[in-house]
Protein backbone atom coordinates (compact mmCIF):
# COMPACT_ATOMS: atom_id res chain seq x y z
CA UNK A 1 0.00 0.00 0.00
CA UNK A 2 1.18 3.49 -0.79
CA UNK A 3 0.84 6.18 1.92
CA UNK A 4 2.98 9.02 0.07
CA UNK A 5 -0.30 9.71 -2.09
CA UNK A 6 -2.49 10.20 0.77
CA UNK A 7 0.41 12.42 3.03
CA UNK A 8 0.07 14.73 0.12
CA UNK A 9 -3.27 14.95 0.15
CA UNK A 10 -3.45 15.82 3.68
CA UNK A 11 -0.59 17.99 3.09
CA UNK A 12 -2.30 20.24 0.89
CA UNK A 13 -5.28 20.33 2.96
CA UNK A 14 -3.98 21.67 5.91
CA UNK A 15 -1.67 23.96 4.02
CA UNK A 16 -4.18 26.81 3.65
CA UNK A 17 -4.85 26.91 7.56
CA UNK A 18 -0.95 26.86 8.04
CA UNK A 19 -0.94 29.91 5.45
CA UNK A 20 -3.32 31.67 7.45
CA UNK A 21 -2.52 30.91 10.22
CA UNK A 22 1.10 32.61 9.51
CA UNK A 23 -0.19 35.72 7.50
CA UNK A 24 -3.08 36.27 10.54
CA UNK A 25 0.28 36.11 13.27
CA UNK A 26 2.31 38.73 11.02
CA UNK A 27 -0.48 40.93 11.24
CA UNK A 28 -1.16 40.58 14.74
CA UNK A 29 2.84 41.25 15.74
CA UNK A 30 2.48 44.05 13.19
CA UNK A 31 -0.17 46.01 15.29
CA UNK A 32 1.52 45.24 18.13
CA UNK A 33 4.61 46.60 17.56
CA UNK A 34 3.42 49.80 15.82
CA UNK A 35 1.44 50.03 19.25
CA UNK A 36 3.98 50.01 21.01
CA UNK A 37 5.93 52.70 18.73
CA UNK A 38 2.68 55.16 19.24
CA UNK A 39 3.13 54.68 22.90
CA UNK A 40 6.90 55.94 22.28
CA UNK A 41 5.94 58.82 19.91
CA UNK A 42 3.14 59.59 23.10
CA UNK A 43 6.05 60.12 24.99
CA UNK A 44 8.06 62.54 22.47
CA UNK A 45 4.63 64.22 22.09
CA UNK A 46 4.12 65.16 25.70
CA UNK A 47 7.57 65.77 26.17
CA UNK A 48 7.48 68.50 23.30
CA UNK A 49 3.99 69.49 24.74
CA UNK A 50 5.15 70.24 27.93
CA UNK A 51 8.68 72.39 26.96
CA UNK A 52 6.55 74.89 24.76
CA UNK A 53 7.49 72.96 21.35
CA UNK A 54 4.47 73.17 19.60
CA UNK A 55 5.14 73.58 16.26
CA UNK A 56 8.01 70.65 16.81
CA UNK A 57 5.44 68.69 17.85
CA UNK A 58 3.37 68.95 15.20
CA UNK A 59 5.83 68.43 12.75
CA UNK A 60 6.79 65.16 14.82
CA UNK A 61 3.31 64.22 14.28
CA UNK A 62 3.06 64.94 10.90
CA UNK A 63 6.28 63.30 9.69
CA UNK A 64 4.99 60.03 11.76
CA UNK A 65 1.54 60.38 9.84
CA UNK A 66 -0.08 60.34 13.37
CA UNK A 67 -3.51 62.21 14.21
CA UNK A 68 -3.56 64.46 17.12
CA UNK A 69 -5.99 65.53 19.18
CA UNK A 70 -5.93 67.78 22.25
CA UNK A 71 -8.66 68.37 24.73
CA UNK A 72 -8.48 70.87 27.80
CA UNK A 73 -10.50 69.58 31.05
CA UNK A 74 -9.86 72.09 33.66
CA UNK A 75 -6.36 72.32 34.73
CA UNK A 76 -5.22 68.97 32.83
CA UNK A 77 -5.01 68.16 29.09
CA UNK A 78 -5.43 65.04 27.18
CA UNK A 79 -2.94 64.62 24.00
CA UNK A 80 -4.50 61.80 22.06
CA UNK A 81 -2.25 59.83 19.32
CA UNK A 82 -4.28 57.65 17.09
CA UNK A 83 -2.59 55.67 13.84
CA UNK A 84 -4.07 53.77 11.11
CA UNK A 85 -2.63 50.41 10.63
CA UNK A 86 -3.74 48.37 7.58
CA UNK A 87 -4.56 44.90 7.99
CA UNK A 88 -4.32 42.25 5.28
CA UNK A 89 -4.95 38.79 6.80
CA UNK A 90 -8.43 37.75 5.53
CA UNK A 91 -9.88 36.35 8.81
CA UNK A 92 -8.20 39.59 10.68
CA UNK A 93 -10.34 41.52 7.97
CA UNK A 94 -13.54 40.17 9.00
CA UNK A 95 -12.96 40.88 12.60
CA UNK A 96 -10.73 44.57 12.92
CA UNK A 97 -11.54 45.72 9.32
CA UNK A 98 -9.63 47.02 6.48
CA UNK A 99 -7.72 48.93 8.73
CA UNK A 100 -6.95 49.11 12.72
CA UNK A 101 -7.18 51.94 14.59
CA UNK A 102 -4.47 52.54 17.16
CA UNK A 103 -4.71 55.21 19.80
CA UNK A 104 -3.52 56.30 22.96
CA UNK A 105 -3.34 58.87 25.21
CA UNK A 106 -2.31 61.00 28.38
CA UNK A 107 -3.62 63.79 30.33
CA UNK A 108 -1.55 65.87 31.87
CA UNK A 109 -1.42 68.98 34.43
CA UNK A 110 -1.64 71.59 31.87
CA UNK A 111 0.30 73.90 34.87
CA UNK A 112 3.52 71.63 33.74
CA UNK A 113 3.43 73.49 30.34
CA UNK A 114 3.21 77.10 32.04
CA UNK A 115 6.47 76.12 34.35
CA UNK A 116 8.75 75.54 31.33
CA UNK A 117 8.24 79.23 30.00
Amino acid sequence: MNNRGQALVEFILILPVILITIVVLTDLGSIFVQKINLNNSMTTVVELYQNNKKEEMLAYVAKENLKYEEKEINDMVELTLKKDIKVSAPILNNVLGKTYVAETSQTIYKGDQDEAK
